[in-house]
């Protein structure tokens, strides 16, 4: 039966080729110099029957089993790869003689990346354009249609994508749609040219179900979180499953340093506030201050730290101001807990850092008082 599915599959138009071409490996997916924005991609050859290769990414031998399906003339093998961000190139190779057969890149730009570098002739790559569907539906089940009705858009049937996305149950915490296999309630079961992409943008698609909370959560805020501005929700929530009961790709603080990595002194889980959540502090969607806290300056520090700002004075030593209008370090900004204390700072104004001994404190004094 598999030999007969496979002689009908190289027959179709995506395998008509010249007798003397058969015998070189032929790619089938995923398109060269093509560029996707999910961590792994499959990929679809034929080699010669019993010919035996292996997969190397960027020059090291790929050690991950997939599944062959053996033909008369030619073996066809499935291959799902990781991805790095970035260009990744991948060989197929021959295991006797280690000769190279076929050489491919991909290029992995993630959600949340702005800076992932593309070369000119990269291209955006989808999988189930009607054409590769074709070459697929000898074995796979693949309707040219699919049946919704109102208010359950294909339950039952999102497990046939399951059947080629296994990981996509696997994250600890799933999404509604993802739990009950509604697939279709934001991919888009129609060909525009390809099909099961995002129906709709992010911020509408999204809103469909989370109306209410975008408009509790952004109401009234002066200033909003860069990717929720650009209407990006899935740079922080992975659409399937994530790791937290937010769905969110990493939990915090992995997931801001996806972004931030570059502004902040690392680690930072050995600063001063190394062991609070990040949005303990900052609201990952919008707040009413430029970092996103519910107030500014000492305000929000006497929020956990009550003692030390009451008065005005008194910390560290006795009349020492902790706030004023002009911080005489950074005469651009008042006089504060910042001036002070990095919040993310691996350095900080504290006894076993800086009052350790009086070399030490007298440096730091003459910041301001020199």
């Amino acid at each position: 039966m598999r030999t007969a599915l496979l002689a009908a599959l190289v027959s179709l138009p995506l395998a008509a080729a010249p007798a003397a071409a058969r015998e070189l490996p032929r790619l089938l997916a995923p398109a060269e110099t093509g560029v996707v924005r999910t961590p792994q991609v499959l990929l679809v050859y034929t080699v010669p029957a019993g010919e035996q290769t292996f997969v190397r990414a960027d020059g090291r031998r790929l050690d991950r089993k997939g599944v062959s399906v053996p033909g008369d003339r030619e073996d066809l093998f499935h291959l799902q790869l990781p991805l790095k961000e970035g260009r990744n190139r991948f060989e197929i190779v021959r295991a006797v003689d280690e000769k190279v057969r076929l050489s491919f890149t991909v290029t992995y730009v993630p959600p949340y990346s702005l800076r992932t570098p593309v070369a000119p002739g990269d291209r955006p790559y989808a999988f189930h354009t009607r054409e590769r569907e074709a070459g697929c539906s000898g074995c796979h089940n693949l309707p040219e249609t699919y049946e919704t009705v109102p208010d359950r858009p294909l339950a039952p049937a999102g497990k046939v994508c399951g059947a080629c996305h296994p990981g996509i149950e696997k994250a600890p915490n799933l999404h509604g749609p993802t739990a009950v296999y509604a697939c279709f309630m934001c991919h888009d079961p129609q060909y525009r040219s390809a099909r099961f992409t995002i129906a709709a943008s992010q911020p509408a698609g999204c809103g469909r179900c989370h109306e209410d909370f975008l408009a509790r959560i952004l109401g009234g805020k002066k200033f909003v979180h860069g990717p929720v501005a650009a209407g990006g929700c899935l740079v922080c929530h992975d659409p399937h499953g994530g790791k937290t009961t937010a769905v969110l790709r990493e939990a915090p603080p992995k997931l801001c340093l996806l972004c931030h990595a570059d502004t902040l002194p690392l680690p930072v889980d050995k600063g001063l506030h190394g062991s609070v959540p990040c949005t303990q502090c900052h609201n990952p969607h919008g707040g009413d201050t430029r970092i996103l806290t519910a107030k500014a300056g000492n305000e929000f520090c006497a929020g956990c730290h009550p003692d030390v700002a009451e008065g005005g004075r008194g910390h560290p030593v006795a009349g020492h101001p902790v706030e004023a209008e002009v911080d005489p370090s950074l005469p651009g900004r008042p006089l504060g807990c910042v001036s002070c204390h990095a919040p993310h700072g691996v350095s900080d104004v504290s006894r076993a850092r800086i009052l350790e001994n009086e070399q030490a404190l007298t440096r730091f004094c003459r910041k301001c008082h020199y």
